[in-house]
């Protein structure tokens, strides 16, 4: 039996941009474990390297074919690479233009790249998501560091109240969308890549039965309350107006 290792991602085709991330995610981590002086000059140094040469490597991508890796659960081309981009420059941003203010209110500088970064890593990923468990994985991963950013000025009422009113919406939608995925799961015959799943569905002549439409129902709601879509935004202004950080 031959044994081939498929290293295809390490010259740049797939998930190197989010590799990068994760190394400088992990060198943080260890960084700010060993180091005695807290010193946050150098973690922030490494934060916007890290997202530097991410987009540089998604630049350097684009022209690439459109590839199918991991088994058909990550897909790289050109429109999600767009999305991928746009999230790496908006942490790009994000970091400099609030390093200023965390320094000048003494909240805890490491705790804020390392979930600004782990969103990013997460968002990235859900743009090339290919796989139900893929989508659902990354989607998680963006939405509970979103909790703990909500709550990130804990000495505030405010901000814990927000950070529970959020995780506990955020919770539920979690859930009605993983009730939503399992339906298609168990319509398309036990399938979770997307193009699979919808030939399954045509396969097993499920795809205009109740069961599909529950599916489909769930997904909107559970996605609804991730993005705030009318009408499941009442939780919104709570969560935004306990999050402002006070001075």
């Amino acid at each position: 039996m031959k044994l081939e290792l498929d290293l295809s991602f390490l010259y740049g085709s797939t998930i190197l941009p989010e590799c990068i991330l994760i190394v400088c995610l992990i060198i943080i981590l260890i960084l700010d474990l060993i180091s005695e002086e807290r010193d946050t000059s150098s973690l922030y140094f490494i934060s916007l390297m890290g997202l530097l040469i991410s987009i540089g490597l998604l630049l350097f991508q684009w022209n690439e074919k459109p590839i199918i890796s991991f088994s058909g659960n990550f897909q790289t081309n050109s429109f999600n690479r767009i999305f991928r981009l746009l999230i790496a420059l908006c942490s790009l941003l994000c970091i400099p233009l609030s390093v200023e203010y965390i320094r000048r209110t003494k909240m805890p500088m490491t705790e804020f790249i390392i979930f600004v970064l782990t969103a990013t890593i997460g968002g990235m990923f859900l743009c090339g998501a290919n796989d139900l468990i893929t989508i659902f994985v990354a989607l998680e991963c963006l939405s509970l560091c979103s909790y703990l950013l909500s709550g990130y000025t804990k000495k505030d009422v405010r901000s814990n109240e927000a950070v529970m009113k959020y995780l506990l919406m955020g919770g539920i939608s979690s859930s009605i969308l993983a009730y939503g995925f399992s339906w298609l799961y168990g319509l398309s015959g036990g399938e979770t890549q997307l193009q699979e799943v919808i030939n399954g569905l045509i396969n097993t002549r499920m795809y205009n039965s109740s069961g599909a439409f529950i599916g489909l129902i769930c997904i909107i709601v559970g996605i609804g309350f991730k993005l705030s879509l009318v009408p499941f935004h009442q939780w919104t202004p709570d969560v935004y107006e306990g999050v402002r950080f006070v001075s």
